[in-house]
């Protein structure tokens, strides 16, 4: 080469051939699209459960990283019937015309598929228990009082789901912030109601507790008190009062 002859620079050329290979957490990732799409109103609580959990796990210094993946898909099974959850029915409930104990067998199984689709995608083991354990073997209160309603003397026994009670610290915080998300939304947003978030927040861990859900979870005590705060600070964040500006009739009013 010349002594006057200029080198021109290396250009990298991206590897276009080469497809990128996306975690459960990406968007495009084909399972987490597929939830999206079939049953948009679970993925939008998934969604609002994740951020909980990363706020009690930056509060207690837990690794997020196994949770986030077991909150984000904990309801996936329910991409398989997603008319059978109120989050994505529209003006019909399904539910209006099926015997409670039906309803009950329909909606608890989400949980088996859940595991099962988990599975079928090669899902790490810890995530899938964690996410098996979202509802331990609680009492499905809105079947179970619709079952009462017909038959006074129905067993509350017959109305737990089947699944194995959190046998974690992760589990357990699953648990809470499925319940406390779910819960949150219908007092707050669709019943409008003024709740301390402090007295939402440690009567649905006493509700949990007294039922014997954490039975098989060691925790500090130092531990679980940070979890509840961060808790208690995620609800009154998310459903604070707002001050009411004049345009929002406006925005509000139907043409």
């Amino acid at each position: 080469m010349a002594e006057n002859e200029k080198q021109e620079p290396e250009v990298k050329v991206e590897d276009t051939e080469t497809p990128k290979i996306l975690g459960p957490m990406d968007s495009g990732f084909a399972l987490l699209k597929r939830f999206r799409e079939s049953a948009p109103g679970s993925h939008k609580h998934a969604q609002s459960v994740v951020s909980m959990v990363e706020n009690v796990c930056a509060a207690v210094d837990l690794d997020p990283e196994a949770l986030k993946v077991a909150a984000m898909y904990h309801d996936i099974g329910k991409i398989w019937c997603p008319k059978l959850f109120t989050e994505n029915q529209g003006d019909e409930n399904i539910h209006d015309g099926l015997d409670p104990w039906v309803s009950f067998q329909l909606i608890s199984r989400h949980v088996s598929d859940t595991v099962a689709i988990l599975f079928e995608n090669d899902f790490p083991k810890d995530v899938i228990r964690i996410a098996s354990q979202h509802h331990g073997n609680c009492v499905m209160q809105a079947m179970y009082e619709k079952a009462r309603e017909k038959d006074p003397n129905v067993s509350q026994e017959d109305f737990r789901y089947f699944t194995s009670k959190p046998d974690c610290v992760e589990s357990l915080i699953l648990m809470l912030c499925d319940q406390i998300e779910a819960t949150s939304r219908s007092i707050y947003r669709e019943q409008g109601r003024d709740v301390d978030p402090a007295v939402f927040v440690i009567n649905i861990y006493n509700k949990l507790h007294i039922d014997g859900q954490f039975d098989d979870v060691s925790v500090f005590l130092g531990k679980l008190k940070k979890i509840q705060r961060a808790l208690i600070s995620d609800v009154a964040s998310n459903f604070q009062k707002r001050v009411a500006y004049g345009e929002d009739d406006e925005l509000v009013k139907k043409e």
